[in-house]
């Protein structure tokens, strides 16, 4: 059995849940491509880069705060 527990506060900050999902599902979409490639559409390289990520890391390297990064990077945009 498995009890779970709301979180009081969300564990990121997130200017845009519909951002958020966007770049996690893009980020996922195509198993073993680099964030380079499956957010292409989304980011460029150079802006995943200023965010301190390497665009060539693979979705499944990334923490939550990163993809927070992202996803607020994008709704910046």
């Amino acid at each position: 059995m498995v009890r779970i527990i709301p979180r009081a506060q969300p564990a990121v900050h997130l200017n845009d849940e519909a951002a958020f999902a966007r770049v996690v599902s893009a980020a996922f979409a195509q198993r073993r491509k680099t964030l380079r490639n499956s957010l292409k559409t989304l980011l460029t390289g150079q802006q995943i880069l200023a965010l301190g990520i390497a665009p060539d890391a693979r979705a499944e390297q990334l923490s939550l705060d990163q993809f927070a990064l992202l996803s607020n990077a994008l709704h910046a945009r």
